[in-house]
Order: C-alpha cells, then structure tokens, then sequence
C-alpha cells in the first residue's frame, strides 16, 4: 500500500540528487563475480562504461550509492574456453529500502566470445535502461 509512494519518492530523490548537478542520472550498482574469467572481467569493464557512457544512467561506486544493481556472475572457463568464451548469469534488481529483498526486475543467461564483447554489455546495459522504462510505467500506473 505504501511501497507505491515510497518507490516514487527513492526514483525522484535519485533523479533530482542527479540533477542539482545539471544531469539528471540514475545510478546504478555493477556487482561482478568474474574473477577466473578474462572474458567476463572485460564484459564487466564494458557494462560499466556503457552505464558512464548513458544519458539516464550511472555507475554507483557502492551498492549503498545505487537504486539499481546489475549482478553478474561468470561460471569458470573450462581449459580449452579460457580467454574465449564467458558463460554468465545476470540479475538487474530495484533496491528496497525498507526490506531485506530487492525487487528483482529482470534476469537471464548468456554466452559472450572475446570478439563480441562490447555488443554483449551492449545489450546488458539496454536491458538494464529497458527494465528501468518498465519499472518507472508500472510505478505510474499504480501497478508495482
């Protein structure tokens, strides 16, 4: 009954904070587990500079500083995979301050050569500006 207003209040105070700086950015969390993973260690690098690169979005230094988090994790390589291929899982999650869960907006499963790269995070940070447009309607229309 309250989380509707509440959710309102959390997006306008993050955009608002933004635009006392002249932009109006909403910042989001990159939480990465890619640590035996080359591939998936430059996926990461990528997703955050396609955040910086945005014009709604940008990076969160802490999960604390973010109202969206982007988790993504990298299964480890197989031997003849390693530095070629990242196998991943991803979650995009809406920060709920007055609980223990976050709202989870959206997750999914990939594959990424080290060729594709830059167009896998490019479709990760799309995915991320989509559910964020979902997110912000389904809070206008009352149904979040």
């Amino acid at each position: 009954m309250f989380r509707t207003p509440f959710c309102l209040l959390l997006l306008a105070f993050s955009v608002t904070a933004s635009a006392q700086e002249g932009k109006s950015y909403l910042p989001v969390h990159v939480f990465s587990q890619c640590d035996n993973d080359s591939v998936g260690q430059r996926l990461a690098y990528k997703v955050r500079e396609g955040l910086r690169r945005s014009s709604s979005m940008k990076v969160a230094d802490s999960y604390g500083d973010s109202v969206i988090e982007m988790s993504l994790v990298c299964l480890d390589p197989s031997a003849g995979e390693s530095g070629s291929v990242s196998r991943y899982s991803y979650s995009i999650t809406f920060r709920n301050l007055k609980g223990y869960y976050d709202y989870q907006l959206t997750h999914g499963i990939g594959s990424c050569g080290t060729r594709r790269v830059e167009e896998c995070a490019d479709g990760l940070v799309a995915d991320i500006d989509s559910e964020v447009g979902k997110l912000k309607q389904r809070i206008r229309d009352g149904s979040f």
